[in-house]
């Protein structure tokens, strides 16, 4: 596959987003009206008559439909334009099977909004998605399921292994007590949102904390401190209730020699990297990082001396990935699908930290740390290593029964 026809980093001016910027000021309004609005946007959406409901899936078709009939946008067949490569691998899988997909331009811009022709007994049965083509029964929530304190708070409840946790209150003087009853090295994050953004890990002072309290806020209000668990960081992927994906990233190290520097060993990692492969982008967050494990870039590792420089994994961040379904212990299956029924998604991605995923889950200490509902099934198919089932496949066949599919 060509590096132009991957994922591939996207630098952006904030290195404590990573490779996903977003407008910090818009990013902080939505989180702190998310926080105080969702719980009873979920209650009413739960109790609303089907009416309703349908009048809320139709509003944004019709929306789109009415700019698209005065010229303000359209509808494009061209997967080249497709928002996301979440979405390309929709849209391949969807011109495999013979089912018309196209995406909305509005205004000149690519959205990540879409509409696909299904095949019925009568006509085709036009469709409209955000992404991903999940069917809109299966997108109803019973609780807001990408809010980390809310997911460890249920895992929790029903024995789902997750890292010890705390949500910080706005006021910083309950600082102090947090930390101290919290076992080092601890992770501050927002409690909303994913791809890291202003993600602290491996923090051992509570100036710190303190930091990493400041650089989360510039995000968002709200914020939780958790156990920092140590291993790999993966990917299980669910449809339907079932495993349908495992991925394990690896974040960048290097191993000293007791002659180079830090940045010295970067730049040789560098010059060898696999082709699919990006560099490793020295910033704010980098330095920061290895600061908190004693180095700066001008200092000499011991030899042989593994320093991990960042929370970030995977290749587009100089790291390693592997698609590894086939070789995940057995024992980790039945927990995955137990948390999917827990919150009774179609299709789900949780984030977990697993020191290693062939050994039972038993046999150490792991977690699973986020859920994400509409999660980046790409992630699975762009791997370096191992070969993806077709998940995207998947999703498409739960329109299988409402007897809606295109020809296979």
């Amino acid at each position: 596959m060509e590096k132009q026809d991957e994922p591939h980093f996207k630098k952006s001016s904030c290195s404590y987003c990573g490779d996903a910027q977003v407008s910090h000021a818009f990013f902080y309004f939505d989180s702190l009206i998310s926080s105080v609005l969702e719980p009873h946007i979920l209650s009413v959406s739960k109790r609303a008559p089907r009416f309703l409901k349908k009048f809320a899936d139709w509003l944004p078709v019709f929306t789109f439909k009415t700019f698209a009939h005065v010229g303000l946008a359209h509808f494009s067949d061209d997967i080249s334009k497709s928002k996301t490569f979440r979405s390309r691998v929709v849209w391949e899988e969807a011109a495999r099977r013979g089912i018309r997909m196209e995406q909305l331009i509005l205004w000149g811009k690519p959205m990540e909004y879409y509409r696909a022709f299904l095949e019925n007994k009568r006509q085709p049965k036009e469709i409209f998605f955000n992404s991903l083509p999940i069917p809109p029964e299966y997108l109803e929530l019973s609780k807001d399921w990408d809010n980390k304190f809310t997911l460890k708070e249920e895992f929790k409840k029903n024995g789902i292994p997750v890292p010890a946790y705390f949500l910080l209150p706005l006021s910083r003087r309950a600082l102090p007590r947090i930390f101290k009853q919290m076992d080092k090295p601890i992770i501050v994050k927002p409690k909303l949102g994913s791809r890291g953004r202003h993600t602290i890990t491996n923090i051992r002072t509570f100036s710190q904390m303190e930091d990493a309290v400041k650089i989360g806020q510039a995000l968002s209000p709200h914020l939780i401190a958790e156990e920092h668990l140590e291993g790999y960081v993966c990917r299980a992927t669910l449809v339907r209730g079932k495993l349908a994906g495992f991925y394990r990233g690896e974040a960048p190290c290097v191993l000293g020699n007791g002659v180079k520097t830090v940045r010295e060993l970067i730049q040789e990692k560098d010059a060898k990297r696999h082709s699919r492969v990006d560099k490793i982008s020295i910033g704010d967050e980098l330095q920061s990082y290895i600061r908190r494990q004693g180095f700066g870039l001008g200092d000499v590792l011991p030899v042989k001396f593994k320093l991990s420089l960042s929370h970030r994994v995977g290749r587009l961040f100089g790291g390693t990935t592997k698609e590894m379904l086939d070789e995940l212990d057995p024992s980790f299956v039945p927990i995955f699908e137990k948390a999917v029924k827990i919150t009774g998604l179609a299709v789900a991605g949780f984030d977990c930290i697993v020191p290693d995923p062939a050994r039972p889950a038993h046999s150490q200490k792991w977690g699973i740390i986020e859920c994400n509902t509409l999660p980046y099934i790409d992630l699975h198919y762009y791997a370096l290593e191992g070969k993806p089932k077709n998940i995207a496949g998947m999703i498409w066949d739960l329109w299988a029964h409402r007897g809606l599919n295109g020809p296979q």
